[in-house]
């Protein structure tokens, strides 16, 4: 069959050819990838001794730094909001935010949200894939893109790569072809508890007389394309030898993330290729640093003398006498040390500026005497990248939240009956105030006529009633749901990014302002974009004018 040749002398081009960038620069998106595992699992391409038997030692300078840019991105679920321009779907979006976090952990989509943030920095570009009714985040090592230099997987064929074993061949016996014939060409292997399979799905373009053939029909225009899902499956691993699976598709099953910017090919700088040659250079110098300090830390004498014990400090005991003329100890301090040292601190200094992890960032302690407002400000300069990543991040999540999860959530929505809301949420104030809204409204002709203060006293009074109940029962109904997953949206960016920029800002005016109540007012502001709640905070009450003394003696009765 056409498409089983097909497959397989594209994954020997993948494993074994280069695509040119540019004139002189060869690149293999395998060959980049293996160096990036054996960087991760902090493995040498060569093992862990040289050649002389030395053990070589892994510094590892990475990893620190992917931690503090993940820590610095601070993307959390409480940043998706669900929104909408339609009036009518304020007391839904209330109840379906309310069920959100709760269902992200649950299901645990929140997880793999996070998973995909700590990809996108180690790799630089994260892969979501639907599955069914969810999505999973790809392996980018067992992910081919075929068209290497492609800007976007659009643009290209790709093929994934996965191991499975006879029972998970079996739970696809209703659904692909072939799978028996397949599972008979297993080979016993006593280094393996149990048979693998090697499963391999390619989406892209084939022509329609090879979809035809893999159809089983006959016909077929050769030069006319058509996008399909093709599965096929094999013993040896590269080489399939059985189609399990095709099928047309309408569109690829892929949304993509990219930390940096298109340099010519598919797969963008992430901090372990940043850091390849760092890396490298910082292991050099560790492993120099070792082997110099433990031949610098043997004492060794000399002596013309041949009579003189051979070993000093064994063959000698305790107020022995050695006699001779030109016994000195042969000087062992290891030469370049200091060299070494510097060239190890220009290093990180390079390391930190590639990936933007400077003490202020990182939170190590500052050089004494930094002043606090060049701090403040070193951070806040620091972060505009973080925020920057964190936006691009969010365009692409915010498509695999709308197209992909929030689906799910009103499936999951409109299979409940009730829902519970409490304090904790942060949602059940204003769902009380929503509540209290609809009920000042029904019963606004039983009340006597009466003005705006009077109004807002009595549903101040009806909210402290409601308030005493620190949850409540929400009664969903089955058809509140028809038409609301078309006008929502999706939030992700807003201030919640720009958090750290906006308080420096409060904190810059509220130095320069000398009106005592607009510099309170500024400092609110600030307290309540930290999410403190002043109104429970202890106020000084406001001074009362007092009357002269000769004025009360004229007031007072005869």
């Amino acid at each position: 069959m056409k498409i089983l040749s097909q497959i397989r002398s594209e994954l020997e081009s993948f494993k074994n050819s280069e695509v040119e960038i540019c004139n002189g620069y060869n690149y293999s998106q395998y060959k980049l990838c293996r160096r990036i595992m054996l960087y991760k699992n902090q493995t040498f391409p060569s093992g862990k001794f040289d050649s002389q038997g030395n053990y070589k030692y892994w510094f590892d300078i990475i990893s620190p730094r992917i931690d503090s840019e993940i820590k610095n991105i601070d993307f959390d679920t409480k940043d998706i909001v669900l929104a909408s321009d339609n009036q009518e779907d304020s007391g839904k979006l209330l109840i379906a935010n309310a069920r959100l976090k709760d269902f992200l952990r649950e299901t645990g989509e929140a997880a793999k949200l996070n998973e995909g943030i700590e990809r996108g920095s180690e790799w630089g570009n994260v892969v979501w894939k639907k599955v069914k009714e969810s999505y999973k985040v790809m392996d980018l090592n067992n992910l081919l893109v075929l068209n290497q230099i492609a800007e976007t997987l659009e643009d290209s064929d790709v093929i994934e790569k996965e191991i499975m074993y006879s029972a998970d061949l079996r739970k696809k016996i209703d659904i692909w072809e072939n799978v028996e014939k397949l599972i008979d060409c297993s080979k016993i292997d006593l280094n393996k508890s149990a048979p693998e399979y090697y499963v391999y799905e390619r989406n892209g373009e084939i022509s329609q007389k090879d979809y035809y053939e893999a159809k089983g029909k006959t016909g077929g225009d050769e030069k006319k394309y058509i996008l399909a899902k093709v599965i096929v499956g094999g013993i040896e691993n590269d080489a399939p030898t059985e189609l399990l699976f095709c099928e047309e598709l309408s569109k690829k099953p892929y949304k993509e993330y990219h930390r940096g910017k298109y340099s010519g090919r598919w797969m963008r700088l992430g901090l372990y290729e940043a850091l390849f040659d760092v890396q490298t250079r910082a292991n050099e110098i560790g492993n120099q640093i070792a082997r110099g300090l433990e031949w610098s830390s043997k004492t060794i004498f000399r002596s013309s003398d041949t009579v003189i014990a051979q070993n000093i400090l064994t063959d000698l005991q305790n107020g022995d006498i050695v006699k001779s003329t030109d016994l000195t100890q042969v000087n062992t301090r290891m030469e370049g040390f200091d060299q070494l040292i510097a060239d190890w601190n220009r290093l990180m200094t390079i390391a930190d500026k590639i990936a933007n992890a400077y003490e202020v960032v990182t939170g190590e302690n500052l050089p004494s005497g930094t002043p606090f407002s060049l701090a403040a400000l070193q951070n806040t300069n620091a972060n505009k990248l973080f925020d920057f990543i964190r936006e691009k991040l969010a365009i692409s999540l915010q498509e695999v939240i709308e197209d992909w999860i929030l689906p799910m959530l009103i499936k999951d929505l409109k299979a409940s009956d009730v829902i519970k809301l409490t304090g904790d949420s942060g949602i059940l104030t204003r769902y009380y105030e929503m509540v209290i809204d609809d009920w000042y409204v029904a019963n606004l002709l039983a009340f006597p006529p009466h003005g705006p203060e009077e109004a807002a006293a009595l549903k101040q009074a009806k909210m402290e009633e409601l308030m005493r109940n620190k949850e409540t029962i929400v009664t969903l109904e089955r058809d509140m749901w028809k038409g609301f997953l078309p006008r929502v949206i999706v939030s992700i960016t807003g201030e919640n990014y720009n958090l750290m920029s906006e308080l420096e800002t409060l904190k810059t005016f509220i130095t320069l302002e000398q009106d005592p109540q607009r510099r309170t007012a500024l400092i609110e502001i600030a307290m309540q974009k930290k999410g403190l709640d002043i109104a429970k905070l202890p106020k000084t009450p406001p001074m009362q004018p007092q009357m002269p003394q000769q004025g009360q003696q004229q007031m007072q009765p005869a």
